[in-house]
């Protein structure tokens, strides 16, 4: 009785990473793209799964209005969707939260902080300068 080798399930020479994706026709906003990695860090998710449930839900909700009779179109009352408040620049938001660090607590901190990051992170001997 001879009996047939199933091909393996998975070969350790692939990668589905060497696949390319198809390109968008549009591009995200900055804060679209920062919406969609802070869920992602958030959540654990992958963005591509993060779109595939907002699509879906976006989907669900027009075929709910769509069933319920309610019009598709935005009301004079209801403003269009239109491009996310910009959010201010990462160094203003650093100064900002610096504002409130006592003087002591700064005073505390290394000043060779930058050169000698490893030493202060992970605890290696600090390099000659």
């Amino acid at each position: 009785m001879c009996m047939a080798a199933s091909p393996p399930l998975a070969l350790p020479w692939f990668s589905w990473y060497c696949l390319g994706m198809d390109a968008t026709p549009f591009d995200l906003t900055p804060a679209q793209k920062g919406v969609l990695d802070a869920l992602a860090r958030e959540t654990g998710k992958a963005i591509p799964a993060l779109l595939d449930e907002a699509l879906q839900g976006l989907q669900n909700q027009v075929h709910r209005r769509r069933e319920d009779g309610t019009a598709t179109a935005p009301t004079p009352d209801t403003p269009a969707a239109g491009p996310h408040a910009a959010h201010p620049p990462i160094w203003e938001a650093f100064i900002e939260a610096s504002l409130d660090i006592p003087d002591e607590e700064l005073d505390r901190l290394p000043t060779d902080g930058a050169a000698q990051h490893d030493h202060y992170i992970y605890g290696t001997p600090k390099r000659p300068v």
